[in-house]
């Protein structure tokens, strides 16, 4: 767990990993409706834009992490495979593959036949039967549906990352049943709603708290990372002083100031540079306002 992160203290660990499992590694620890589900239903399809769904009802999860399967002459090494059991001896498979600084360990080299880009052979994994076999847990399963989820700290998706890995595994067929890129079950899903997510989970306590703290952890962890997304200015809320003059000469009219300062609004702007964010924020001076009442 992270923690030592959070506290500023520094690790040999390698940061991709550590992050991998302490955020992924806390969901295993919920229940699937808890916060897994939550958390897949925003992750969108990298061509058509439609969110992940999970139509059967789950009975119980399965984490595998970092499975080494063996894919033609070499080994690929995905950081999650999670197993979704469904009744009926039905699952789905879901493969995750989580970035932090870095991108896809391996691009698409069109001079040799076999798949070398990273998220294509990690299709392979959840597409060729000869290859998901080497899991464990899915021995007399009926495998439903299937999606690969690549996640990044990217405010966008990296659509021309997604699509060059799409290309390659429909260009270097091994049996595949998808005609267009289109169909394959590639997704992708940002660091920073899974925060979103554990940040407004807080707002709903579940009876145990020891679900309210993994959630927290999630939360804490991500944000220590800068792995979310500016939510505004909170409301501050307080009493407005007010101030007052009364004429203490007897045989002068007798006047009454009262004062009200009113706090401004703060005004924000968001501007964004390669992969620095700034938020430049500028305020104004306070505005007073008085009413003026003569005594009769």
């Amino acid at each position: 767990m992270t923690f030592s992160e959070i506290n500023n203290k520094l690790t040999t660990i390698n940061s991709e990993d550590l992050l991998t499992s302490d955020i992924i590694g806390c969901c295993s620890f919920l229940n699937y409706e808890d916060f897994l589900k939550c958390i897949l239903k925003v992750a969108i399809h990298f061509d058509e834009r439609k969110k992940l769904v999970v139509n059967e009802p789950v009975l119980s999860d399965q984490y595998i992490f970092w499975p080494m399967v063996k894919t033609g002459r070499t080994r690929t090494e995905p950081d999650v495979i999670i197993i979704l059991h469904h009744p009926e001896n039905k699952c789905t498979l879901i493969l995750i593959e989580a970035k932090y600084n870095s991108g896809k360990s391996s691009e698409a080299d069109y001079n040799v036949d076999d798949v070398t880009d990273q998220l294509a052979r990690e299709l392979r994994i959840i597409e060729e039967q000869q290859l998901y076999v080497q899991l464990s847990g899915l021995e007399g399963k009926e495998i439903i549906s299937k999606a690969l989820v690549y996640v990044t700290a990217d405010d966008t998706i990296p659509q021309k990352s997604l699509s060059d890995s799409a290309s390659e595994f429909m260009k270097k067929p091994r049996g595949t049943k998808y005609k267009k890129t289109i169909e394959l079950p590639l997704y992708w899903l940002p660091w920073w709603k899974i925060e979103d997510i554990a940040t407004k989970a807080e707002h709903y306590k579940f009876e145990e708290k020891t679900k309210n703290r993994i959630i927290r952890h999630i939360k804490d962890v991500l944000q220590a990372k800068k792995l979310s997304r500016f939510g505004g200015v909170s409301i501050i809320n307080f009493e407005f002083p007010h101030y007052s003059y009364t004429s203490e000469i007897e045989d002068h009219v007798d006047m009454k100031y009262h004062f009200l300062v009113c706090v401004p609004p703060i005004s924000y702007k968001y501007s964004k540079h390669e992969n620095a964010k700034e938020y430049n924020f500028n305020s104004f001076f306070s505005k007073i306002t008085y009413n003026y009442h003569i005594r009769e």
